[in-house]
């Protein structure tokens, strides 16, 4: 599912973000969800996000997670999360952090009184962190809060610029195809070695993408999967 140009240049100003009744476009996205696959009768689709957020800003060398950083004063993820609760359709919003950072996620969800956003903690890899949010959701969890949803999106916490039209086209396909996402066309020029490091070929960039979040999934199908490679060192 190819990805269209942003409306926005950056995010919005810092402040709380104050929950507010679906507007028009909202209410829309609420229809088209009720209608998506759904039998007659039935109830809207129940979907919920997993945003991991326990990386260690290594890759970007500073001594603060990126997203923790702040761009205009407030965490680089409090944006995220705004931008997630605006889509008033997603039930639950799980954040996965390490519990050295839980104290500071908290703190970010009571100053910018975010909403819907439960807590999990990190695993020591992305993947794990990824498998212990979904736990959060799944229905045979003991003491679980949460009810299984039937989609599920799963989205970087240090990137907030994507719109809820992304989401709802991901979800709509996840629940028709079982995984759907965003792609981009290929912009840079992608080649493959040979085995000595030279240069064996090129890929023809108009046959390709790039893979691009948010991702989302039937629930049942991405736990499953989880499930059955959670032995292997992921």
């Amino acid at each position: 599912m190819e990805q269209g140009q942003r409306s926005g240049s950056r995010p919005a100003e810092p402040g709380p973000c104050l929950s507010s009744p679906c507007g028009a476009d909202q209410a829309a996205s609420v229809s088209l969800l009720s209608a998506a696959g759904a039998e007659p009768g039935s109830r809207t689709l129940a979907v919920a996000a997993v945003l991991p957020a326990g990386g260690c800003g290594e890759r970007m060398g500073v001594p603060t997670p990126k997203q923790f950083c702040p761009v205009l004063e407030r965490p680089l993820i409090s944006y995220t999360l705004q931008a997630m609760e605006r889509a008033c359709w997603i039930k639950d919003i799980i954040v996965v952090v390490t519990g050295e950072n839980m104290e500071a996620m908290e703190n970010i969800i009571k100053k910018y009184k975010h909403k819907r956003i439960s807590l999990v903690e990190a695993g020591v890899t992305r993947h794990r962190s990824i498998f212990n949010g979904l736990k959060a959701l799944a229905d045979n969890q003991p003491n679980s809060r949460l009810s299984k949803p039937e989609v599920v999106i799963i989205h970087d916490a240090v990137r907030p610029f994507f719109e809820e039209d992304i989401l709802l086209k991901v979800v709509t396909a996840a629940k028709e195809h079982g995984a759907a996402g965003a792609v981009r066309p290929l912009v840079s020029t992608v080649i493959s070695p040979s085995a000595d490091g030279c240069l064996d070929h090129s890929l023809e960039r108009a046959r390709h993408r790039a893979s691009e979040m948010p991702q989302a999934f039937l629930f049942d199908v991405i736990y499953e999967a989880y499930q059955q490679v959670r032995i292997l060192a992921f």
